[in-house]
């Protein structure tokens, strides 16, 4: 294929807005019933980009997040987050706190969260993050041109993106809630994945609509479609409003559905947020004392 539209168009999303709503609606609903344990709620732990975005951040603060993460792992006996998630001039500074355990560095880069900048600027920022220590990088694609359907100028972007990114783990963000219908989602997932990215991420979380459930799904169809015409496995980042562990079981088990049990593990399946590690574990301690008391009776 010469282009990345005539690529497109060996892959089809048609009445797929009819099948995520009846698998929605009825199947996905009934699993994430049966998946509510505290298994899964240790996996979804495991497989969190723990992260603190904020504009007032400072390294002192940065630093005291880390910090407290560790602390809150040990204290409830918890295996470890994928990553912890900062912006690119922090790098450094978290990857030397996080030297004693298996947690990733990652980083937003490449003009985040809207991308709007020269491309040699989000080249340089990525390059610069990556040398700073950055082991996983975060970047928006160009929502503007995908909606024009600029689709060559954003695939080459990536590409680009790619290749100063070529060492390190590359999870590219699509914006779902500004592309709006079930086609936009599903091209901009497959753009990413065939430039090489290695998550397609929903969302920045610094939108009005961030990830929603039939979103993550088109993202699943694309990312399934993919897999089967090249063999190669892209991962999946849900991010943007994910506090509740009852919201991470719920994308957890879509994954599961539309892609199987082989995209669970963190090197597959992420979930972005700041908020949503105290929520679960309340309710893994919830599911202990429930557990508890059944033996007890």
């Amino acid at each position: 294929m010469s282009n990345i539209s005539e690529i497109l168009t060996t892959h089809s999303c048609v009445n797929l807005d009819e099948r995520i709503q009846f698998d929605l609606d009825g199947v996905v609903e009934k699993e994430i019933k049966q998946a509510y344990c505290i298994k899964n709620l240790e996996f979804c732990v495991s497989c969190m980009d723990y992260t603190t975005l904020r504009v007032t951040e400072t390294e002192e603060a940065v630093r005291n997040f880390v910090i407290e993460l560790l602390k809150k792992l040990k204290k409830y006996d918890l295996k470890g987050v994928a990553a912890v998630c900062v912006f690119p001039n922090y790098a450094g500074l978290v990857r030397e706190q996080l030297q004693s355990s298996d947690i990733q560095t990652a980083v937003v880069a490449g003009s985040f969260p809207n991308a709007q900048t020269f491309t040699e600027i989000k080249l340089a920022e990525c390059k610069m993050a990556v040398a700073a220590g950055a082991q996983e990088v975060d970047v928006v694609l160009s929502v503007g041109d995908l909606l024009e359907k600029n689709y060559e100028k954003v695939y080459r972007e990536l590409l680009a993106i790619r290749k100063v990114c070529e060492k390190v783990r590359l999870k590219v963000i699509l914006e779902t809630g500004e592309l709006k219908d079930v086609e936009t989602i599903f091209n901009a997932s497959l753009i990413a994945a065939y430039a090489g990215a290695d998550f397609i991420k929903t969302s920045t979380g610094k939108v009005p609509v961030n990830a929603t459930p039939e979103s993550v799904y088109v993202m699943c169809e694309a990312v399934k479609q993919y897999y089967a015409q090249t063999g190669k496995r892209v991962g999946l980042k849900i991010a943007g409003g994910i506090t509740k562990a009852q919201s991470a079981i719920r994308y957890m088990t879509i994954v599961d559905h539309v892609l199987g049990s082989e995209w669970l593990t963190p090197k597959y399946f992420r979930i972005g947020s700041s908020q949503l590690l105290d929520d679960v574990v309340k309710e893994i301690k919830a599911l202990q004392m429930v557990k508890e008391s059944e033996s007890a009776s």
